[in-house]
């Protein structure tokens, strides 16, 4: 064990055990799965409580390398990510920690943090990484009937799925989920009269039960028009209907325009992250 503060960091044998912490709730159980998670620690204070998390995510479809995922505190925050680089920065047959995601406030102090380590790692600093946010509703407000017409989209369609990624080219390059992507289970959009994809919302699912909305995107020719809301709003809809106990996405903190839409719609912006890889330093170092 390791104690800094009034806080004392103990590991976490059991997955089930991290994502049950209610102080997580309810981005844990939505977003981590019990095989995600290699290693995990908290920070636990006098009384014994749990204060903050810090877990390394194993390598997936979404990053190859294992990740250091951590919420709580931000204090306790830098603390914990020290310790799971010191304990287990490589992880066995999942290869070296690529990088972190940590509450967004503490960018700065744990960037200065790991450069005065020895050997120092390159994290967070200004040419790197990005602050984003994660959102979730249990239900959506819509305050007036839809403008525009959603229908599903069949990506497995060569011609679809080729609409969609002309869309998603010009009006959300840095998307990270294009049709062919493994967690992406369906799509809905606004198709005009020739078949162009004017606006789009993919469905993904890395946790059964727990959807995840991406790609959402609307041609910069028809911006302003709503659309947006609707794609939106009416795959969220759908979901809840059919059972999903809530509905979470992630969108980049600079996108304002995306944050009205979201906060029209009754989400709730539940984190704000930043995240980064490291570099700088000798692979066989980094740990």
């Amino acid at each position: 064990m390791a104690t800094a503060r009034d806080r004392t960091i103990q590991p976490i044998s059991q997955a089930d055990d991290l994502l049950g912490w209610p102080g997580g709730q309810p981005y844990l159980t939505s977003d981590v799965a019990a095989s995600d998670v290699a290693f995990g620690c908290r920070a636990v204070d006098l009384a014994g409580a749990t204060r903050s998390v810090a877990f390394i995510r194993t390598p997936s479809a979404d990053r190859d390398h294992p990740w250091i995922t951590a919420l709580g505190d931000p204090g306790d925050v830098e603390m914990l990510v020290e310790h799971l680089l010191t304990e287990h920065g490589e992880v066995n047959d999942g290869g070296l920690v690529g990088g972190a995601t940590v509450p967004a406030s503490i960018r700065t102090q744990l960037s200065q943090r790991l450069l005065s380590r020895t050997p120092p790692i390159r994290w967070g600093t200004t040419d790197q990484g990005a602050p984003w946010d994660w959102w979730w509703a249990a239900e959506v407000r819509l305050d007036e009937p839809a403008a525009h017409e959603v229908i599903w989209l069949d990506a497995f369609d060569p011609t679809t799925a080729d609409a969609i990624r002309t869309l998603l080219a010009v009006a959300s390059p840095t998307h990270w989920a294009p049709p062919e992507h493994p967690h992406v289970t369906r799509w809905a959009g606004i198709v005009d009269q020739h078949g162009a994809v004017l606006a789009c919302v993919a469905e993904t699912l890395r946790i059964p039960g727990h959807p995840h909305l991406a790609s959402v995107a609307t041609h910069p020719d028809h911006r302003g028009r709503g659309m947006a809301v609707a794609v939106t709003g009416w795959m969220t809809q759908e979901l809840l209907a059919e059972g999903a106990p809530l509905v979470s996405l992630g969108m980049y903190a600079h996108n304002d325009i995306a944050r009205r839409v979201y906060t029209r719609l009754g989400y709730t912006c539940a984190y704000s992250w930043f995240s980064s890889g490291f570099a700088s330093i000798p692979a066989s170092e980094r740990c």
